[in-house]
């Protein structure tokens, strides 16, 4: 009886769930049968701002016989053996200027030029006197973005669509300390200023009555070899370091 009386009532409450879903359904319908700026996509050229976070990290490649480095020309003694070269990435946030052209009805060319702000760490741990050392280079960073986009869109759903992206960028990093001399602490691995970047990402667009909103997630990796040659331990253990950054960014448009 009570087995009964459980479906009775998983089929009581499946038929209100249905019915519920039903409604809604209608009522979204009823309000977003109409389409909010219908003619905004026509238009050849438009406008507007961005603004988000990031997450800046590096990817980085030891060198193959990294226990066997040696310290060369470098005051810093902090290891008598380097175990590990690792990187933390930390959260940024950024703003830019949203320049748009149709090319075609579902093909755009996007011009997004950028401030953004992040922090990346490489961390070096080793063994002196037979203690455990780590020690951490904080890299600052602020970039110049000028990036340039194809992207595609798909058919517009009354009000929403989806995209994606794809393209280049250039960035320069105003918090570079390449090329300065005097040090107010000590720096144990420091990068370059210039940096060139293949970006790709998905986005979603609602579009609103006087507006369009974008939600945008976009990963960014580095084409260059970012780490300054010092001919020292904390430099001459890395093969290779290159910049990875995501973002997600919301655009009014």
């Amino acid at each position: 009886m009570s087995k009964q009386i459980n479906r009775v009532g998983l089929l009581a409450a499946l038929v209100m769930f249905l019915s519920i879903f039903n409604i809604a359904e209608a009522e979204g319908q009823r309000r977003f049968r109409f389409e909010n700026l219908p003619q905004y996509d026509d238009k050849d050229y438009h406008f507007g701002f961005s603004l988000g976070f990031n997450k800046m990290d590096f990817a980085l490649r030891p060198i193959d016989n990294l226990h066997n480095t040696q310290m060369a020309g470098n005051s810093i003694d902090e290891f008598d053996t380097l175990k590990s070269v690792l990187t933390r990435a930390e959260y940024g946030f950024h703003i830019g200027i949203v320049s748009n052209l149709r090319l075609a009805d579902q093909w755009d060319l996007r011009f997004i030029p950028t401030l953004s702000f992040g922090d990346r760490n490489i961390i070096y741990r080793g063994v002196r006197d037979g203690n455990s050392v780590t020690r951490t280079q904080p890299i600052e960073s602020t970039f110049i973005d000028l990036p340039l986009h194809l992207k595609y869109k798909s058919i517009r759903m009354t009000n929403t669509r989806a995209y994606v992206i794809g393209g280049i960028k250039y960035s320069y990093d105003l918090a570079s300390v390449e090329d300065k001399e005097d040090f107010e602490e000590v720096v144990l691995a420091t990068i370059g200023r210039n940096d060139f970047f293949y970006e790709l990402g998905v986005g979603f667009e609602h579009y609103f009555y006087f507006f369009k909103f974008s939600t945008e997630i976009k990963a960014s990796f580095g084409l260059r070899d970012m780490l300054s040659r010092e001919n020292s331990m904390f430099t001459n253990s890395i093969d290779r370091l290159n910049s990875k950054i995501i973002m997600i960014s919301f655009m009014f448009e």
